[in-house]
This record gives structure tokens, sequence and C-alpha cells, in this order.
């Protein structure tokens, strides 16, 4: 009834008689007027009382000794400005009077911008909290177990930010009479449409799923060395459905993130990032194993020292053919762009020191007594007499 007792009220005094006309959407001139002075005190209010707000919130933090209250302070940068714009753009609408379908629109907007706002700071939120946590953890805990809450707090706040926007999203529609009335049928005839509905997201669960179990069960952590589908690489990003390896050729391998569920692969760093590997050189059979004993040991003592973590060496012969034989050396590194490296520069000067003797390098020969006229002319051979013919 406010729209009769105002027009049974008469016009306001404080304004003029040619702001009452009829503008445009049955609004008065000074009603549209009113709008455009509302939405510019309510930006410059809300700006205003943002940085003051701002302001007083450093002050606080300063006085603390962490960063997370520093990092939460600056997270409300924006969404809290566009709060105080929602709660000041819905104020300055009172006194203009609107029209029951006028006051209507501006308290869906309103209500929307709150919306919206809070969701931009949750999401603000999570990523300050958990950069805050990884730096947290990141003093006084091993590398592996570090890598191991990475991993759990990127696949963690993924799901939390998704849910923040579905959440999100349904309140905004809820805000809508159609929309909701469009989601209420929805549900009602749901039926057929839940069952295809289910179909098509078999896939997208099932991979919410993976990679919430892949952050539980960790068979792969952010910074582990891997070898997946022949390519050597190291994971750069874990999502809610895939998984980022960087190649050593600064390629990325996407793939699935139930790969890692239900394929084999190897994890170079699963629980240690200490690593083993080996160098093979095939030479002759006359090779000095001790000199290349010596040998390895002066190379990883010398140019390998910044790379050998001195765990780990040897030289054994593990494998003898018709004509070499089959040297391998051992050494360990603590990284695996340094055990490759380390295996690079063993075989490297490996080579060149075996070149240096050139009487170890692979050789065919052939034996003069291997048959033929040169079993003929062999001293050693005496010529047998053949047997008497036997009598009929």
């Amino acid at each position: 009834m406010v729209p009769l007792l105002l027009s049974a009220a008469g016009e306001l005094g404080w304004v003029p008689a040619w702001a009452h006309d009829r503008s445009f959407a049955g609004l008065e001139t000074w009603q549209w007027l009113g709008a455009v002075l509302a939405l510019m005190v309510a930006t410059g209010a809300s700006l205003l009382l943002q940085q003051i707000a701002l302001w007083i919130g450093r002050r606080l933090a300063r006085l603390t000794a962490t960063t997370w209250d520093d990092e939460l302070v600056e997270a409300g940068n924006g969404p809290l400005g566009l709060l105080l714009f929602s709660g000041l753009l819905y104020l300055a609408s009172l006194p203009l009077r609107l029209p029951e379908g006028g006051q209507r629109a501006v308290e869906t907007i309103s209500q929307s911008l709150l919306i919206v706002s809070v969701a931009w700071f949750l999401h603000r939120f999570l990523r300050a909290s958990s950069v805050a946590l990884q730096a947290k953890v990141s003093t006084g805990v091993d590398e592996l177990r570090i890598r191991g809450l990475r991993t759990q707090l990127l696949v963690m706040r993924s799901v939390l930010q998704v849910a923040i926007y579905a959440v999100a999203g349904a309140l905004l529609l809820m805000q809508f009479q159609r929309a909701r009335s469009l989601g209420v049928s929805l549900l009602a005839s749901a039926g057929i449409a839940g069952l295809v509905l289910g179909l098509a997201a078999q896939k997208s669960i099932s991979s919410l799923l993976a990679g919430i179990q892949l952050s539980i069960t960790q068979p792969v952590r952010i910074g582990d060395s891997v070898v997946v589908e022949g390519e050597f690489g190291e994971i750069e990003e874990i999502t809610l459905t895939y998984v980022v390896v960087k190649v050593w050729d600064l390629r990325r391998l996407v793939i699935p993130i139930s790969y890692f569920l239900e394929k084999p692969f190897e994890n170079w760093t699963r629980s240690s990032t200490d690593l083993l590997g080996t160098v093979t050189l095939d030479a002759d059979y006359t090779v000095d194993v001790e000199a290349f004993r010596a040998e390895l040991k002066r190379i990883l003592e010398g140019e390998g020292k910044p790379l050998w973590d001195g765990k780990a060496s040897g030289m054994v012969v593990t494998d003898a053919g018709r004509e070499t034989v089959t040297l391998r050396a051992l050494v360990s590194a603590a990284q695996a762009e340094a055990l490759w490296d380390l295996r690079c520069l063993v075989r490297e000067r490996l080579l060149s020191f075996l070149t240096g003797h050139p009487e170890w390098l692979p050789q065919r020969r052939s034996s003069p007594y291997g048959g033929g006229m040169g079993a003929l002319r062999d001293p050693r051979w005496k010529a047998r007499p053949h047997p008497p013919p036997r009598r009929r």
C-alpha cells in the first residue's frame, strides 16, 4: 500500500515540480538522478572504507610475528570493497522510494554482489592459507614430506574451490524466480534426465575421486622424478583431472590423473631422492680391471665430486662374451638430474681412458689352429693310419 499512501500524501516538498516527470521505466526524473548519485556515493564510500579497513588491518598484522595474517588482510583487498558496495547500494536506494519491481531488482543485485564477494574472499583466503601452510611446513621437514604436503594442499584446495564455486552459483541462481522454477522442474522430472546426467558425469566424478585418492595415497607428488610412457620427467602440476609432467627437454606431458592409479610407471624418488646409476663399457679380455677401478675413483673424487654423493661406487665385470668383457661402473647421486650428469661424465672419462690404451679395445681374433690348411701345418698334428679294409 506504500505507493497509494505516497500518492495520497502528495509530492515531496523538497523535490521540484519538473523532477516528478516520468522519464523512463516508470521512474521519475529525480529518482533517476538519485540512482546515479547513489551509485557514485556507494562506489566512493566503499573504496574509502576499504582502504581504511585495510590500513587498520595491516597495522594490526605487523604486531604479530607470523605472515599468515598479512596474507589474510591482503586477501580482503577487493572482496571487502565489493561487500561494502553491495550494502551501501542497498541503503542508498531506500530514500529513492523506488517501485516494488525496482526495489526488488536493487535487492537482487545487492544480494548477488554479496554472494560474489564472499566467494571471492574464500577463494583468495584458501590460496593465502595454502601458501602460508607450505611456508610453515618447509622448515624442519625433509624434502619428501614437503612434496607430499604440497600435493595434499593443492588437491584439497582445488576440491574446496570447486565446492565454493558450486555453492555460490546455486545461491546466485536462487536469486531469480525463473531460474528457481527451472531448477524445481528439472528436479521434478529427474527420471531419465538424472540417468543421462549420471552417465555423463561418471567420468568427471571418477576423475574427482581419483584426484582425492591420489592426494591421500600419494603414488606421485609434486617434484617427483618419474618415467611415464618412456619419457623421463618431473611432476610439475597436479589437478583434479590431470597431471603435468615436465620432460627433460622442457616438453610437458598432460596425463589423466587416473593413469597413475591404473597403470604402472617408474617413480625414482618415491621413498628417497638418492639414486644409483650404471655405466657399461665393452673391452678386450686383456683389460686391467684394477686400472679402471682406480680411474673411476679418480673421476668421482675429482671432476665428479660436486655431483657424487659419496655413498656408492664400484667397478665390476658383469659379462664375458666370446670376444669382449663388459665392465659396469656403479655411481650414486642425491638427485635424478645430478645422477644423469654424473653418468654422462663418467662415461666420457672412461671412454677417454679406454682409447688411451688401444690394447684394451675390443679386437677380433682367429685361432691358427681352428682347422683347414692351418691345422695341417700345425707340427702338433699327427696323421693317423687308416684302418684296414673289412673282408667280406
